[in-house]
């Protein structure tokens, strides 16, 4: 306001427009301290670093000023805004639901068959009355479909579990941490597999084709894959027996266990 002043006076006691236009460019430019731009990038600084003690990391200085005026933070439906921790809670093997019970990547935990699960109510009925209760530990073993589902999550993975105390951390992805911790629960080890079926190749995840893939040696050459469901299930048809029968892919079923798990807010592999 006062650089446009200026300008207007000096035109009216007759001085030239370039004159009074460069004299109100220096005085405008003038007026603004010449450390103002590192006072500023030291206050916000400072601000981030009080944050980061309270356990909130800023990645842009500016945001430190939006930030400060906050009353609510609002994080999404897994937690990770805060945490940065994930859990398996619900599996889907061969027509069965088991609920993973524990939190964080602890192997403190059981993985039971789900007796709640709203996808076969008559199926639901008959499990509820034989265990009594909502799930039950498996006295005679891990089902086969459920073995393999779980030794699937834990050989096609490039993450590991880290033990401090009593404390778990994951050393990679947080979903990979999660499946690792799941197979735990099952008495299944990461390290020992690896030895009777150590990996040739792999696919590493790419989000263009949105899944991974490791081809293992062991009794046989065996490729696992994980991914999102409709990256895989676009490339499945119908699977060969082991006695030669061809087996149907199931599509509408599996889609209807992928619709369960997504109302409880699951994110679903």
């Amino acid at each position: 306001t006062l650089a446009t002043l200026t300008f207007a006076i000096g035109l009216g006691q007759g001085e030239s427009w370039l004159y009074m236009f460069e004299a109100t460019v220096a005085l405008a430019v003038s007026a603004i301290p010449e450390g103002l731009p590192a006072v500023v990038t030291i206050t916000l600084a400072i601000g981030v670093n009080r944050m980061a003690r309270r356990h909130a990391i800023i990645r842009k200085l500016p945001a430190v000023e939006a930030l400060g005026s906050a009353t609510v933070i609002c994080s999404d439906k897994t937690g990770t805004l805060t945490e940065n921790q994930m859990t398996v809670q619900s599996i889907y093997v061969g027509d069965e639901y088991y609920a993973v019970s524990g939190s964080g990547y602890s192997t403190k935990g059981e993985i039971s068959k789900d007796a709640t699960s709203e996808s076969n109510s008559e199926a639901c009925a008959v499990r509820q009355s034989i265990d009594g209760k909502r799930g039950s530990p498996f006295e005679d073993g891990l089902p086969p479909g459920l073995e393999q589902c779980l030794v699937a999550g834990i050989l096609c993975n490039d993450s590991q579990l880290k033990q401090t105390g009593e404390d778990w951390s994951v050393i990679g992805d947080p979903t990979e941490g999660a499946l690792i911790a799941a197979a735990a629960k099952a008495s299944l080890s990461q390290s020992s597999l690896a030895i009777s079926q150590p990996r040739l190749d792999s696919i590493p995840f790419e989000s263009q084709y949105q899944y991974m893939a490791t081809l293992h040696d062991g009794i046989a050459p065996i490729i696992y894959v994980k991914g999102s469901v409709e990256s895989l299930m676009s490339r499945c048809s119908e699977a060969l027996a082991t006695d030669g029968e061809i087996i149907a892919f199931e599509r509408p079923q599996i889609e209807q266990a992928v619709a369960i798990m997504a109302r409880k807010g699951l994110r679903v592999l």
